[in-house]
């Protein structure tokens, strides 16, 4: 796929956007070519739109549409930048506004606001720094094994597991290569699961089980060894405290349309890892595999996120 610039739009002027900068990028390019596919098997006309790894805001400036159906990954397009952009120009676009994309991203400022809302997530500790990182760790009391992650980043990108002390510090360089706060979590024992959401409504609950330390990198987009079980075998009240946590979640967050929540069901229940504000649409990602199993295929999907977005028709300011 080749990078280009759109000075005018299709008739219907909607952009499937994508790409930007960071670790995310190519994960965004398969998101972006899925969605637009979609959208043309659906009878939408829809131009994709790729956004260099460089200085994208000044290609978002000079973006012409009446509509940006938003596949970005990563802090340029799913932490707020991107979304405060279409906001100040007046231009619709899918998911969460420009607050809510920002708060969902920030795992530190997320994790707080679960605490307020009464939503269990893990014991965590936050740095700038290896050094910062490893004395908040000592600080907090955090028990081993943690998880040790960019607090801005997603995909599992820069994401470790540290078994100890002596172990802390180069945790903390791979998560900061790409961000600028470490975040290390306590690591909680349970079934992995992630939960969907569209406009308001939990989609079915997918476990994950892989063949390594974590559902990284590598179990999401390239193991075929990883195991999903949509819907999750899980008894109803189960089932219906993880929903509930998910969408609490979300709902505390300020997420709208779409989104997913990671969590882990441990003996005590569910606790909450994260909310995405802007799902994955790869061959791979998760809440089209829950769609599908709620029997929505991708193509309606898609479509029902343009319909979420132009609902808000009245709502845009204008530029």
């Amino acid at each position: 796929m080749s990078e280009i610039k759109m000075n005018h739009c299709n008739d219907a002027g909607i952009a499937v956007v994508c790409g930007g900068p960071g670790g995310e990028r190519e994960v965004s390019l398969a998101s972006g070519e899925n969605v637009h596919q979609a959208l043309l098997r659906a009878g939408v006309e829809n131009e994709l739109v790729i956004f260099p790894a460089t200085e994208p805001e000044k290609m978002l400036e000079n973006l012409s549409c009446r509509l940006a159906v938003m596949m970005f990954h990563g802090s340029f397009g799913e932490g707020g930048t991107a979304q405060r952009i279409l906001e100040r120009r007046g231009i619709l676009f899918t998911g969460s506004d420009s607050a809510a994309a920002a708060l969902a991203m920030d795992k530190n400022a997320s994790k707080q606001v679960f605490i307020r809302n009464g939503i269990p997530t893990p014991t965590w500790a936050i740095g700038k720094s290896p050094d910062s990182l490893a004395a908040a760790v000592r600080e907090r009391r955090l028990r081993y094994p943690l998880f040790v992650k960019p607090n801005s980043g997603g995909s599992s990108v820069g994401a470790s597991r540290v078994e100890g002390p002596e172990d802390v510090a180069t945790a903390a360089e791979l998560a900061l290569s790409d961000d600028s706060l470490a975040l290390a979590e306590e690591l909680v024992p349970g079934r992995e699961l992630t939960i969907g959401w569209l406009d308001g409504e939990t989609l079915p609950v997918i476990e994950l089980l892989t063949d390594g330390v974590f559902y990284d990198y590598r179990a999401k987009y390239l193991s075929d060894a990883t195991r999903y079980l949509c819907p999750a075998d899980l008894p109803k009240e189960t089932a219906d405290a993880v929903r509930n946590a998910a969408s609490g979640a979300l709902l505390a967050v300020g997420t709208r349309d779409i989104g997913r929540v990671d969590m882990i069901l441990g003996p005590n229940g569910p606790k909450v890892l994260e909310v995405n504000s802007l799902p994955g649409f790869t061959g791979h990602s998760l809440v089209p595999m829950a769609a599908q199993a709620a029997g929505m295929s991708l193509e309606n999907l898609c479509l029902r996120l343009v319909e979420l977005a132009e609902r808000r028709e009245g709502e845009r300011p204008r530029p």
